[in-house]
Formats: structure tokens, sequence, C-alpha cells
């Protein structure tokens, strides 16, 4: 195995003396510290980075924000952490077709202000990750992090319309492109999506933006029952509403439904949930309040955090079984997805309890490694040989996704 010093000199030699460096604890992925972190400056010195990474048989995990290295399993080996944090800036942008491209090492946050600031076209990406302000674009595709907003715009899944990548032999990949509709066969695309870094290092992200709507109403709904939470969220099924945030806070008891629209159309919507539904609408202060204080949940305790996926008719059911056993669960309930927190001790209990309901329960922070229960054997043999045929040298992340890989 080649020393640290010995990866400095290799690494130095592609990416500069200044952009290479000795890990320390604070670059640990997982509780495992790596020996270097190297900074390229592009594409082309990724795939140099990782061409002499494989060459010296080092394993390479790549790193967005830092936001989410303590997400999936911990890596089996953590040699060099690569840093997208030079990889950034916005490569083109349309805002008439709403489609940008843009580097992965762009912070969401600077990407946000950007869209929001082009004059003429106030856009979005419509992604609310928790810790989102830190967060890289790139880091969050890799994850396939969401929050509120997957209600009405879906996950990144939904919103990345191309890639472009480095396979672990320093192979450059693209995957879809510009326009909304441009896929013809395997989207490879999709499939980096939530890959944790363990098939390819993502370099560059073609996504669809939405217009920014002129004004938010946030309807607040409270009660210790979690049937009554639940009624009201699917009642808002049934009126002629569109929200971008329907979400259930227990054990808080808070049921929160948010409309983004035009003054008068978030207005009406707001005002026709409360009172057919009851609840209240929140003035702007309580709206900032309540995301100060519930916004990063489940996420911001210490904890496992698992996510868990139902039928929407069965999230009721599924919140009052684990209530017992968890400090923190939020839930989508249109959806039938969300995230619980809990002690690592509970995990069997939630996993359980989420079979019980017809769901599932996979780990996203504080994982083990080892295959889960309830997932389909058949879906992690596949997931073997895609990352035998993509990173047959197990550089790229080994362990963190799901079942080790």
């Amino acid at each position: 195995m080649v020393a640290a010093g010995s990866a400095l000199d290799v690494f130095a030699g592609i990416v500069g003396a200044d952009h290479v460096r000795e890990a320390g604890a604070a670059d640990a992925v997982g509780g495992v510290v790596p020996r270097v972190v190297v900074s390229p400056a592009d594409e082309a010195q990724v795939v140099d980075v990782l061409a002499a990474a494989t060459a010296e048989g080092l394993s390479v995990t790549p790193r967005g924000g830092g936001t989410k290295l303590d997400w999936g399993s911990p890596p089996r080996r953590c040699d060099i952490v690569l840093s997208t944090a030079r990889i950034a800036g916005i490569v083109d942008h349309e805002p008439a077709d709403l489609v940008c491209v843009v580097r992965a090492g762009t912070p969401l946050a600077a990407l946000q202000q950007t869209l929001a600031s082009t004059r003429g076209f106030r856009q979005r990406l419509m992604v609310d990750p928790a810790h989102g302000d830190a967060a890289t674009l790139g880091g969050v595709v890799a994850t396939a992090a969401s929050g509120p907003l997957r209600t009405r715009f879906g996950t990144p899944r939904d919103l990345v319309i191309g890639l472009g990548f480095v396979l672990s032999d320093g192979t450059i990949g693209r995957s879809g492109g510009k326009v909304v509709k441009n896929v013809a066969g395997f989207d490879v695309a999709k499939l980096l999506v939530g890959s944790m870094g363990t098939l390819a290092v993502i370099t560059e992200v073609a996504v669809r933006l939405h217009p920014l709507e002129e004004a938010s109403r946030t309807v607040l709904f409270e009660s210790r029952s979690i049937d009554d939470l639940c009624a009201f969220a699917s009642g808002i099924v049934r009126l002629q509403v569109t929200p971008s945030v329907v979400d259930l806070h227990w054990p808080e008891g808070l049921a929160i439904a948010r409309f983004d629209s035009s003054e008068d159309g978030a207005t009406l919507q707001a005002d026709r949930v409360t009172r057919t539904l009851g609840g209240r609408v929140l003035g702007d202060g309580e709206v900032a309040s309540m995301t100060s204080r519930y916004g990063g949940s489940p996420w911001s305790g210490p904890g496992t955090v698992g996510a868990v996926a139902v039928l929407p008719m069965r999230v009721a059911e599924l919140v009052a079984s684990i209530a017992d056993v968890c400090d923190a669960v939020v839930m989508r309930p249109l959806l039938g997805t969300g995230e619980a927190r809990f002690t690592p001790d509970a995990e069997a209990a939630v996993r359980a309890a989420a079979m019980r309901c017809g769901g599932r329960m996979t780990l996203r922070r504080g994982s083990s490694g080892e295959p889960e229960d309830g997932v389909d054997p058949v879906a992690l043999d596949l997931m073997r040989s895609v990352k035998r045929q993509l990173d047959p040298a197990g550089t790229l992340s080994p362990g963190r996704q799901v079942g080790g890989i």
C-alpha cells in the first residue's frame, strides 16, 4: 500500500501541491479517517486522480460540502477523499427552457441565489435537503437528498436530466442532456442518483428548474392525535389546491401545509384549507420561527436515521407503531415517505413496524454496512453486478451503499 507521503507526491503532481494535504479527523467518512484529501480543479484532473488511485490500489471517496459524510455505511477503506470544492460554477443556463447545467461542486445555496436573481427570470431548483445551505449540487444528487418540497416536485431523480461523470479507471461519461425529454435507452444519470459515490464521481449536473412563485402561505394544524393529523393531510387531496409541502411532525403533533403561488392564489388555497379542514394561517414571523425549529428534523439531533415508506393510507398506522421508540418522525403523508430518528437498539423495531405496514425502512445515517433485512436479495445482486461493471477494482467508496456495496 502506498504511504501517505508518497500519495501526497503522486497527487501533487496532478493537482498542485497547494491542493493536496494529509487528512485529519474532520475529514472522516462514517468515522473512517482517510490519509489524503485531493482537490482537483476540473474534470480532466478528476480523470487523472482516479486513474492514479486505481493504479496504486487506493480507494477514493468523493466529497462535496461534507454535510452527509455520516450517511450510508462506513466505507471499508477510505484512502483518498476527492473534494469537488474547486469544480464549481454554472456552465449553461437557459432560463426560457427552465434548464441549467452546473458543475458538481457548486454550493446549492449559491446556485439558488443566482437563479433567483437572474434578470427577468426568477427561478429555483426545487430541492431543499437538510443542511442544504452548505451542501453541493453533486452531493445532493449522489445522496438523493430531498426535503419537504418532495411532496410537489419529487426527489433529485425527478429533477436531474443529465450528468457528466468519471469512472474509477478515468473514463469520462455523459448521460442525458439539456432538454427535459432527452433519453433513449438506459438512463445512466438516474442510476447515479443516490449511488453514494460508489459508481462514479459526478462532475456536472443538468437540472430542470421551476419558476419562483411570488407568494407563500403556510397552514399549521396541531393535534395530539396521529389520526387527526393524517386526516387533515389526506383532506387536502380532496380540495382544489396544490400544496408544495405537506409534512407531519411527531412527537410535536404538527401538520404543516404550504402553498406557493401568486398572492391571491396562495391566500385562496390557504383559506380554503382552514375553512374546510381547520388549522390556521401563520404569519411571516411564525413561519421563520417554525422553519428554524423544525426545518432540519429529524437530522438535527444525534442518532440513527432511517428512511421509511408505506402506502399513504397506512401512514397513521406506521407513526403510531413507532412513536414510542423514535425521537423524531417526519412524514410526507401524501406520499407515504419520510424519515425517523432513533437509537441503534430500536432499529429492529422500526424496521419490523414498517414491514408490518406493508412498507420498508432503509438506514440513511448510522448504517453498519451489513445487508439489511427486508431488502430484496435480487435487487442487491443486481446492485453488486452494476458495481462490478462500473468499478471493477472497487476504488470508489467501497461499502457505503446498502448491503455494504
